[in-house]
């Protein structure tokens, strides 16, 4: 296992699956509009992400798109999780 693939695969794979868990947690504590609307943006470019790094990982051409769809989804968990800390 070389470091590149840790560092550009597994560790954004293990990002993603962790963003999926913790926005899922957060959608039942608080069940409002906005958690579901920001839970299925946050399912839909992890997802998206996971697959696109999958591929990768297959021997597809590299790219940033899921690196960068996962930089949102984060920032979205983070409102998220600040957010319902506030009320």
């Amino acid at each position: 296992m070389d470091f590149e693939a840790i560092v550009w695969i597994y560790l954004p794979l293990a990002i993603a699956i962790v963003g999926i868990v913790w926005s899922i947690k957060l959608t039942v504590q608080k069940k409002t509009l906005f958690e579901l609307i920001v839970s299925i943006v946050v399912y839909i470019l992890n997802g998206f992400s996971i697959y696109m790094l999958v591929w990768m990982f297959l021997g597809a051409w590299p790219t940033f798109i899921p690196h960068i769809a996962i930089l949102i989804s984060t920032l979205l968990l983070i409102l998220q999780t600040f957010r319902q800390k506030r009320n």
